[in-house]
């Protein structure tokens, strides 16, 4: 699907330029920056057979392919499907299915993906070639669960928040030894002035996580191992020493936060099953996904639309 025929199929002889619903910030005000690439942030749809599911992400990716300013990509953060952690072959084949059709039916942007843990197969035997994240590598058709790249004189790194539990069972969120020796060599081989933007499943940050899945209730705080990244403390001492890092986006807790902290703006956009698709906002956060621009100078804005999906 192309844009023009998407506008027809909508009938509209305009572009979308906002919607209800909107969130925004600004990470500076200077007036001579140049905006350099703009892209679409999605996160957590949870693709199913059930709960008009693929309408609504259909509905999603028009909305997005229809905005004023158009994106150049999607920037997707995982959990593309219901889950996959606790279901057989036969349904979370489904599942990818109706991601790939809606997909090639619905939208002509190019899509870089992140692996969330619905998307990781936890249900069969270990000794099946496709068991863990290698069902996603295989659906996603990467070869490696993290990598970065280039785009418009940003650098982006994509991370691998999802990671098995000492016993085995999945998940619980961070870096393993490999993937962290990695990040810190990437930061370490990009130069200074090329600013860097993060991209991650959980949390690396997160303070509605601390409000909302807080599990001691009334007695301080106690989070579990899957709400935000356990090892949050060796990240953020790394990227103390990279100044660059200006932006890290996630998803998984579908809230959304903007937080800066350390000069480094974290941001969770919520969520485009919002509250799994259920008919009310998972707490305040609606049914969305977010419009980013990057800028020559390192500054970042960031809008969260919600799309209007009931």
């Amino acid at each position: 699907m192309n844009r023009r025929t998407l506008l027809k199929q909508a009938g509209l002889g305009f572009l979308l330029s906002a919607a209800p619903g909107i969130r925004s910030f600004a990470s500076t005000e200077s007036k001579a920056k140049k905006r350099v690439l703009r892209f679409a942030h999605l996160t957590d749809v949870h693709i199913e057979p059930e709960l008009n599911a693929p309408a609504g992400l259909a509905a999603c990716l028009h909305h997005v392919q229809l905005q004023k300013e158009p994106a150049s990509f999607i920037l997707n953060t995982g959990d593309c499907i219901f889950d996959a952690l606790k279901q057989p072959k036969e349904r979370v084949e489904t599942q990818w299915k109706l991601w790939n059709d809606t997909f090639k039916s619905d939208n002509s942007l190019p899509v870089e993906y992140c692996i969330g843990n619905h998307d990781c197969w936890g249900f069969g035997e270990k000794t099946d070639p496709l068991y863990g994240v290698k069902y996603a590598l295989d659906k996603m058709s990467l070869a490696k669960p993290y990598r970065s790249f280039d785009k418009a004189g940003w650098h982006f790194i994509i991370l691998n928040s999802i990671m098995p539990k000492p016993d085995g069972s999945w998940y619980t969120c961070a870096l393993d030894e490999e993937q962290f020796a990695w990040l810190q060599q990437d930061l370490a081989n990009t130069p200074a002035d090329i600013p860097v933007i993060i991209a991650s499943h959980a949390p690396i940050v997160s303070a509605a996580s601390v409000v909302v899945d807080n599990k001691n209730k009334g007695k301080g705080y106690e989070l579990g191992l899957a709400s935000m990244h356990i090892d949050s403390p060796r990240i953020i001492s790394l990227f103390d020493q990279h100044p660059n890092i200006k932006l890290c986006l996630s998803g998984h807790i579908h809230l959304c936060e903007q937080i800066l902290y350390n000069g480094v703006t974290y941001v969770c956009n919520g969520a485009v099953s919002g509250n799994w698709w259920q008919k009310t906002p998972r707490y305040q956060t609606k049914n969305g996904y977010a419009m980013v621009n990057l800028y020559d100078d390192g500054s970042i804005e960031n809008e969260y639309v919600a799309y209007g999906w009931n």
